[in-house]
């Protein structure tokens, strides 16, 4: 990935734009113009819709993270909830123990979808909306466009049920049923945002809270409980030491206390040190000394 970054001219450049985006785009702009030319009120109705065509292909360069059994965030929004809730049946999940994260995204997202988990694609099934419904103001509107994916990786299934306006070409996916993907891929385009719910097993270490801004492809959601599990239990054996080598440790302190001890021991205490002799009384000694000695000579 770095040599991917190193071999770009504008590494910080992540905006895309479709060519179909583009195309449409381009057809605004003139028809803005040839209404501009009839009446100039009119071209402004025209730019507008160059500015939709925009806002419907524009995407971003997204990098994975490397995290083993990791669940990321499908798409760009912000969490609006998470609570256990029933799937919808056309994800033919099990109802039981499962946890909803809702995402809802503005029209002026980045547009493509990323694969929750690495594995398998297990179900897909789309519905087209109508036209007379252009946003998905809320996820339960009817008339919405909406599709669901199924996910599975060992064992375990995450669901995706995603919602958007009926107006335009709204929702392409570039999989199909079988199909083995990794984490954080690009697997379709969702145009103009709309709503996003992620269903995972309730024992997921949920890792997001609501309020939060997600980006598609590269925000931890969090970890499947049994990968989670085990990292704990191999950073508990890695901070606990050995009973040998804690024993070992444990009798090095204690001789170290004891020398300390008998070090400290020498020396006397504040109270039991005397003051040194009057200069006097050692030249009266000596004298007395002296003179002894002269007696017995």
């Amino acid at each position: 990935m770095s040599d991917e970054f190193e071999r770009r001219p504008m590494p910080w450049l992540n905006i895309m734009l479709d060519w179909e985006g583009v195309a449409a785009a381009a057809g605004a702009f003139l028809a803005a113009l040839l209404l501009g030319w009839i009446w100039s009120p009119l071209f402004w109705i025209g730019f507008a819709a160059m500015l939709v065509a925009l806002a419907a292909g524009r995407w971003s360069r997204r990098s994975p993270p490397d995290v083993a059994d990791g669940v990321v965030a499908p798409c760009d929004g912000v969490v609006v909830s998470i609570e256990r809730s029933e799937p919808p049946t056309a994800l033919r999940m099990s109802s039981n123990d499962l946890v909803r994260v809702r995402i809802s995204s503005s029209p002026s997202s980045a547009n493509k979808l990323y694969t929750p988990i690495a594995g398998g694609v297990d179900l897909i099934t789309v519905s087209q909306g109508e036209p007379s419904v252009p946003l998905a103001m809320r996820p339960d509107d009817e008339g919405l466009t909406r599709a669901y994916i199924t996910f599975e990786s060992a064992g375990e299934r995450a669901g995706v049920a995603l919602a958007t306006g009926g107006l335009g070409p709204r929702i392409d996916l570039d999989i199909e049923t079988g199909d083995v993907v990794r984490l954080g891929r690009a697997f379709g385009t969702r145009r103009l945002g709309g709503w996003c719910d992620l269903y995972l097993p309730a024992g997921l270490s949920v890792l997001v809270w609501p309020g939060q801004s997600l980006i598609g492809g590269e925000t931890v959601i969090g970890r499947m409980r049994s990968a989670a599990g085990d990292e704990d239990v191999m950073d508990a054996e890695e901070t606990v030491a050995p009973e040998p080598v804690r024993a070992t440790v444990a009798a090095t302190a204690a001789e170290a206390a004891v020398e300390e001890e008998d070090f400290f021991d020498d020396y006397p205490e504040p109270g039991e040190v005397e003051a040194p002799e009057d200069p006097a009384a050692i030249f009266a000694r000596l004298r007395e000394a002296a003179r002894k000695h002269g007696e017995s000579d």
